[in-house]
């Protein structure tokens, strides 16, 4: 039975990223604007454990890992059925055909392109992600 998370919990954004300042970045912007960023451990295989443990109400993913690619970890999150309706967006320096884009668009997963995308954009992303992710829960 998937847990009933807390108002805090339901605050916290997953960053997971192997650039450690565009990750510090990141956590910067989700906490200014009020929620808690926890940011993975890439030495970690475990998504899907801290998803669960850290409750959170959405996911930053870059797809770009270095040993590890972002498409695994999101496949692995889609194949839980407490992960799965966690809403992902993806923020890589990785160009993806638009067939890629349309078929995350279809999973609810939102594509942002590194270098190509404003502050601004991120913040509404992770906004909307967020705020999904809360009306999902109730």
């Amino acid at each position: 039975m998937p847990k009933t998370p807390s108002s805090a919990a339901r605050r916290s954004i997953l960053i997971v990223e192997d650039s450690t300042d565009f990750s510090n970045l990141l956590k910067f912007i989700v906490e200014d604007d009020g929620f808690t960023g926890v940011q993975f451990p890439l030495n970690s295989d475990d998504i899907v454990g801290w998803a669960r443990d850290h409750e959170v109400a959405a996911i930053l993913m870059d797809l770009a890992l270095g040993r590890k690619g972002g498409m695994e970890f999101i496949e692995r999150l889609k194949a839980d059925p407490e992960t799965a309706p966690i809403p992902i967006v993806i923020i890589s320096g990785r160009d993806l055909p638009m067939k890629d884009v349309m078929q995350f668009q279809s999973q609810g997963i939102r594509y942002l392109r590194k270098g190509r995308v404003e502050m601004d954009e991120i913040r509404e992303a992770i906004k909307s992600a967020a705020g999904s992710a809360a009306g999902k829960k109730k």
